[in-house]
């Protein structure tokens, strides 16, 4: 399903199946908490904290999600017969998380292996591995966050290759100032690439665990961490970007027709 979701909408089939499931849980879980609060069982001050907390997490989140960084590109003059062709700059845009909300998704369902196997298994030293990677352990939180790093330097060393980019510019004559063509714009590149993907991985990384840390210490009745709020808000914001680029395509095209119809006459 979610790969059909993939080949004929929008966005990543399998994160907007997992964002449908996050966003059906939400009313449940404020009828929950409100109904918590008027009983005195939460807070009124607590709850404004944990929603001053969520809005910042999703400030930081559209700001990591948006942000680039640009490399300029220049092209260069081609005459062909009286006219020249080329000449204009551009950039090349590199995102902080190229992988997305892809690495804390394959995290998360590595990390309930083994609470499924220690469900299955009823051996002394499996259960104790098991409760040892427990949610809300030392241990757990550990290995999440290596397995988020590990996804996203994987995840964008199959999305994004500088060898191909680099290829493609010098095809098209393009280079980017001061950078040789080939193999050394494949070297800048990649080296640009992986700076940003560690800040990338500390950013997905502190917004996973962090506010998922504060609500376990406190006891907050319902869940909804920096995994869900990663998911929901990057998810919205890829098929956003989505629908206006597809916006943009039909505008063009009809403009394009109706400029040959006028032709035509």
């Amino acid at each position: 399903l979610g790969e059909q979701m993939t080949e004929r909408g929008l966005g990543n089939g399998i994160s907007l199946i997992i964002f449908a499931g996050i966003v059906a849980r939400m009313p449940a879980a404020v009828v929950n908490t409100i109904q918590m609060v008027s009983a005195g069982e939460m807070n009124a001050l607590f709850l404004i904290f944990l929603l001053l907390l969520m809005v910042i997490v999703i400030g930081v989140i559209i700001f990591f999600e948006t942000a680039q960084r640009r490399i300029p590109i220049q092209y260069a003059k081609r005459v062909v017969g009286r006219k020249v062709y080329g000449g204009q700059s551009s950039h090349l845009p590199l995102k902080i998380n190229v992988a997305g909300v892809i690495p804390p998704i394959f995290a998360s369902s590595i990390m309930m292996f083994p609470a499924t196997i220690g469900g299955l298994i009823q051996i002394d030293w499996i259960q104790r591995i098991s409760a040892q990677l427990n949610p809300g352990t030392i241990y757990y939180y550990i290995l999440f966050v290596a397995f988020i790093i590990f996804f996203c330097f994987f995840y964008t060393a199959v999305t994004f290759n500088p060898v191909d980019v680099a290829e493609n510019l010098k095809k098209h004559g393009g280079f980017i100032p001061g950078i040789r063509p080939g193999k050394k714009t494949a070297d800048f590149i990649d080296k640009a690439l992986t700076r940003l993907t560690v800040i990338g991985a500390i950013y997905v990384s502190v917004v996973c665990v962090l506010p998922t840390v504060l609500i376990s210490r406190y006891n907050v009745p319902f869940y909804f961490g920096g995994t869900a709020l990663l998911i929901v808000v990057g998810v919205a914001i890829d098929t956003i970007s989505q629908i206006e680029s597809h916006m943009v395509m039909r505008n063009y095209e009809g403009f394009m027709k109706k400029g040959r119809i006028k032709g035509r006459r």
